[in-house]
């Protein structure tokens, strides 16, 4: 009783109440009848297409006669799947519960179906095993190879015969459950249907990438193909289909030198999460100024039903990647300016400069990162270099005093040489000319609350629009350029300082002229 026991309960909560999966276990998933009917000899010509009787399988006294039934089962789930192991299950409403019940495969069933019109019995699959206890009698039978064979054809469905092993001789009638089974001890269930070990392979990763540190993020990223460290971290994306049934997933990355001979492997951990998984190349098996080349393929882990063995099956690789190592610094970059020469007075404060940027003794150089000092509003910046490694930026100084460039040349592995400082100084306008006849400039004249005109001029200054002027300490008065006399009538006598200055059309204004006279 004790082995009875045993057995139904790996059987039932095995195969037929779909336990959740445990860690490392195989997928598993049921499908459920898509039709079905029976036939009977003592009414040959009678349909019982989709009936909601029980179906009968065997001969009986009451009902009288000799029947079959037959179920179109579908099998679709297991297209693209590896399939493990396979099962058609059925529960025994009531009859004897021993193995005399053959499972075939059959022809095609409709409502045209009859004892008459029978689809052909093509292959005999057994009679399978049977579970008995609790108060219930559950038929199984082991149909992988055909459901295998069926799926690689395409086939969404298959049509199973249920018929006695002997349809003469003793009267034995067995009645199956065609519809949902509300059982004291294993609860509700639908029956028959067939279960489903399986596999998912996986596929093919996604974006296959260098990571420039150690991190397993998609960022950052070489622009290029070249790295600037000899350790570098490859990672791709992968998806783990079965992952709701405990099955785990890990990455295998290869990496080969220039000519495919291969230098070394590694594994991700394995785990049931999909995403992105990363090894990083060790030290020591890349070296500078090498070209090399890697692949990475996705692998399950997950149990083989009924046994302890641990099984694996892989996706296809990756196209190869290449990258090259480069983990040496670009020199000085080289800095010239028409406008702005290095180490002199250059172009007006205000004025746009070119600055070309070359890069000296390196040969990969793909960009420049700059500053300005002092800056002012001008932000630090990035400029992409040519094909020949050169550039240039328009920057406008705002200050007179000296300033410094800041230049360092980037390569394309992303490595960063040392700064270049090029130092120059804004040039500003010269002061303006001021004259007065009625308070001539360093003499006496006029006098206290006398009116006199004085007249600006930009004495050599560019692009001047305005004059601003102030009377010793007095207010700050402007004229336009296009109207420089302006009235002044001194309030005391003795000395007094008129400070005047011209303003660009950029808003910039010249050096201060200091005109002193003396009012009578």
């Amino acid at each position: 009783m004790k082995r009875v026991l045993a057995l139904l309960c790996a059987f039932i909560v095995t195969l037929v109440m779909m336990p959740p999966a445990q860690a490392n276990a195989s997928a598993s998933t049921s499908t459920l009848k898509l039709a079905w009917t029976y036939v009977a000899l003592a009414d040959p010509k009678t349909s019982h297409w989709n009936s909601a009787d029980d179906a009968l399988v065997g001969t009986g006294v009451q009902p009288p006669g000799v029947f079959r039934s037959f179920f179109r089962m579908d099998i679709s789930p297991m297209h693209g799947k590896k399939l493990l192991y396979a099962t058609f299950q059925g529960y025994l409403n009531s009859g004897a519960c021993d193995p005399s019940i053959e499972l075939w495969l059959t022809g095609e069933i409709g409502p045209e179906t009859t004892w008459s019109n029978q689809p052909a019995w093509t292959r005999n699959l057994g009679t399978g095993t049977v579970a008995d206890g609790f108060d219930s009698c559950f038929f199984n039978w082991r149909i992988s190879d055909l459901v295998r064979e069926a799926a690689a054809r395409g086939e969404r469905h298959l049509t199973f015969g249920l018929r006695a092993a002997s349809e003469v001789g003793p009267r034995s009638l067995r009645v199956f459950e065609t519809d949902q089974v509300n059982h004291s001890y294993w609860g509700r269930f639908t029956t028959p249907g067939l279960r489903f070990w399986y596999n998912t392979v996986p596929e093919v990763p996604t974006d296959p990438a260098i990571n420039l540190n150690d991190s397993c993020w998609p960022e950052p990223r070489p622009a290029t193909t070249s790295v600037s460290t000899t350790t570098p971290t490859l990672g791709a994306d992968v998806v783990n289909p079965d992952r709701e049934h405990g099955d785990e997933v890990s990455a295998r990355f290869e990496w080969a030198d220039a000519s495919g001979a291969v230098l070394g492997s590694a594994t991700s951990y394995p785990g049931g999460s999909e995403g992105r998984h990363c090894t990083e190349i060790p030290e020591g098996l890349l070296a500078d100024g090498k070209t090399y080349r890697w692949r990475v393929r996705a692998e399950d882990h997950y149990q083989e039903p009924e046994t302890l063995e641990m099984l694996s099956d892989a996706s296809d690789w990756t196209a190869w990647q290449e990258f090259t190592v480069d983990v040496t610094r670009p020199t000085l970059p080289v800095i010239a300016s028409e406008t702005y020469p290095e180490n002199s007075t250059g172009g007006l404060v205000g004025t746009p400069g070119v600055f070309t940027f070359s890069p000296g003794e390196s040969t990969d150089v793909a960009s420049y990162e700059y500053r300005l000092v002092p800056g002012g509003s001008l932000p630090s910046g990035r400029v992409t270099a040519d094909a020949e490694g050169k550039a240039s930026v328009t920057l406008t100084p705002t200050r007179i005093f000296r300033n410094i460039l800041y230049v360092r040349a980037v390569d394309r592995a992303g490595n960063s040489g040392p700064e270049r400082a090029y130092a120059f100084t804004p040039r500003r306008n010269p002061a303006p000319s001021v004259t007065s006849t009625v308070y001539p400039e360093n003499a006496p004249g006029g006098g206290a609350g006398v009116p006199g005109e004085f007249t600006f001029s930009s004495n050599g200054a560019q692009d001047v629009v305005a004059y601003g002027y102030r009377l010793d300490s007095g207010e700050t008065l402007q004229t336009p350029a296009d109207t420089p006399t302006v009235t002044i009538t001194p309030d005391t006598a003795g000395p007094h300082t008129l400070s005047v200055w011209s303003i660009d059309a950029r808003g910039y204004s010249s050096w201060a002229r200091d005109y002193a006279f003396t009012v009578n």
